[in-house]
Formats: C-alpha cells, sequence, structure tokens
C-alpha cells in the first residue's frame, strides 16, 4: 500500500498500476479530488493526526508526500503524518532549500534526479528518500 500526501499528480499515475496486491490513496486538501471515493481522505497539514480511523499507525509500505507550502511549519507538520503513517519508504518531493530539515526531521537524502514541475516552480524542486530508489542514476 501506498499513500500520497498532497501530491495528487503522484497519486493519478500510481493509480494506474493499481493491482489487488497494490492500492494507493490520496490524502489531500482539495476537496475536488473527492471523486476518487473512498481513496480519497481529506487532510488538512495544520491538524497533521486528525485522520480517519481506518489510517492506523505504520499502515503504508511507502509514503510519498508534496507539502503545499515551502516552509519549515509546513514540512514540520506533514512530517508528523508522514512518521505516523509509514512502514518505513519515505519519498519527499520539495524545494531544495529543505534539504537540511528533510533530514533532521525525516532522515531523508536528497536525489541526483531533479524532478520537473508543470507549472516551473521559481524553487529548486528536489526529490527526497530514505531507501535505494533509483533515483540517483
Amino acid at each position: 500500500m501506498a499513500a500520497c500526501i498532497s501530491a495528487p499528480s503522484v497519486y493519478q499515475k500510481m493509480k494506474e498500476l493499481q493491482t489487488e496486491d497494490f492500492t494507493v490513496c490520496l490524502l489531500e486538501y482539495d476537496q475536488r479530488f473527492s471523486v476518487f471515493g473512498e481513496e480519497f481522505v481529506f487532510y488538512d497539514y495544520n491538524k497533521p493526526l486528525n485522520l480517519p480511523e481506518n489510517l492506523k499507525v505504520k499502515s503504508f509500505d511507502l509514503v510519498i508526500a508534496d507539502p503545499p507550502y515551502l516552509s519549515e511549519e509546513c514540512l514540520r507538520k506533514t512530517a508528523e503524518t508522514i512518521k505516523y503513517l509509514t512502514k518505513g519508504k519515505i519519498l519527499l518531493c520539495t524545494g531544495a532549500v529543505m534539504e537540511d530539515l528533510a533530514d533532521k526531521l525525516l532522515g531523508l537524502k536528497i536525489c541526483s534526479f531533479i524532478p520537473e514541475h508543470a507549472r516551473n516552480l521559481a524553487n529548486e524542486f528536489r526529490c527526497y528518500v530514505n531507501f535505494e530508489s533509483g533515483l540517483d542514476s
């Protein structure tokens, strides 16, 4: 099982890979994504542990997160949710300026892979992981 926190684009791509043995869940603030039914979970990073009862501690093999704001507060609160949900594997997409905080909060290391963003963000966007992901090739 995988969880996508504030990452609806990633969720939609992963949904294409979904099988009986692999499911994906979207935690998102934007109610437009409620069209995904039971896989959609309303999520407000300001209340990081305000989650439905069916989302248990360590219930996801992989948690992918793209915090909605490039701020220490937002990453700290999103990290609380990540730590609660993950069994171990984390992939975080955020600005390069958050590298030290991503390491401090979640033990994540920056990848050499540089994602491109459709909206051409002004800040350098990077991926961080805590497992062998192939993103350093």
